[in-house]
C-alpha cells in the first residue's frame, strides 16, 4: 500500500498541490479526458501558459493524476486507506484537497474499471515456453570468449485455461475440407526472443520480484474484488 503513489510521481503532485483549489479541480477534469480521448495537448498548453510552467510539468502533472485514480481504483481502496496513503505520501496536502481527490476517484470508478476491462479483453496469457542455448563451441578466428545466446519461444492464448485441458479433452481432429472452412480462428500466439545470460538473469529477478509483490496486501486487495 505504501507504493501507492511512487517519488517521482508524488513530486508531480507536488505541483498541484502547490496551485489554488480551482487548479485542481481543473486537472481532474482534464484528466477524465485524457482517459476517454488521450492527452489534449491544446489545453495543457494552455494550463502551462496561465500557471508559469512548462507544458511537460503540466502533462507529468497529469499523468501522475490519472495514475493516482487508475492505482485506487484497483485496489478498491477505502476512504480511510486513501486518506492515510496520501498524507503519508503528500506530506503538503491539506483536508480540503484530499476531499477533492477522494471525490474525484469515487466519482470515476466504474469509468475507470470499465475502461480497464476493455483494454484486457485481448490480454494473453501465458500456456508454455520452449528455449535453446546456442553458442560456438570453439573457433580460431575468435580471440574472446563467445557469449551464448539463449532463444526462447512463447506459446501465449487469449483463452485463460487450464493448462491441463488439452490432455484431458482432447479435440477430435478432422481433416475435412468443410471443417477446416468452418474452424474458428486460433487463439494461440507464439512469440520468439532471444537474449543472453546477463538479461535472462535480469528478467529471473524481475519476476522473481513480482511473485514476492503478488503475495502482498497491495495485490490481494485488487485481486479479491475482481471477479474471475
Amino acid at each position: 500500500m505504501a507504493r501507492l503513489i511512487r517519488p517521482e510521481q508524488a513530486k508531480q503532485l507536488h505541483f498541484l498541490l502547490a496551485q489554488p483549489e480551482e487548479v485542481l479541480i481543473e486537472f481532474c477534469k482534464l484528466a477524465i479526458e485524457y482517459i476517454n480521448s488521450g492527452i489534449n495537448e491544446k489545453k495543457c498548453t494552455v494550463a502551462a501558459k496561465k500557471l508559469s510552467t512548462t507544458y511537460e510539468t503540466v502533462r507529468g502533472a497529469l499523468e501522475a493524476l490519472v495514475a493516482l485514480l487508475i492505482d485506487s481504483t484497483k485496489l478498491a481502496l477505502s476512504e480511510r486507506e486513501f486518506h492515510t496513503v496520501v498524507q503519508a505520501a503528500l506530506e503538503t496536502i491539506n483536508e480540503k484537497q484530499t476531499e477533492i481527490l477522494w471525490q474525484f476517484i469515487t466519482s470515476k470508478r466504474t469509468l475507470v474499471d470499465n475502461v480497464m476491462r476493455a483494454s484486457c479483453q485481448d490480454e494473453l496469457y501465458f500456456r508454455d515456453l520452449e528455449w535453446r542455448i546456442e553458442g560456438r563451441i570453439a573457433s580460431r578466428t575468435i580471440r574472446s570468449q563467445a557469449t551464448p545466446v539463449i532463444k526462447m519461444k512463447f506459446h501465449l492464448d487469449t483463452e485463460c485455461v487450464s493448462e491441463y485441458r488439452d490432455k484431458l479433452h482432447p479435440e477430435p481432429v478432422d481433416h475435412a475440407p468443410e471443417a477446416e472452412a468452418t474452424k474458428q480462428p486460433p487463439t494461440r500466439r507464439e512469440v520468439l526472443a532471444e537474449t543472453d545470460p546477463a538479461m535472462l538473469q535480469h528478467m529471473i529477478q524481475v519476476l522473481e520480484q513480482a511473485l514476492l509483490e503478488a503475495r502482498t496486501r497491495r495485490v490481494r486487495n485488487y485481486v479479491k474484488p475482481t471477479p474471475s
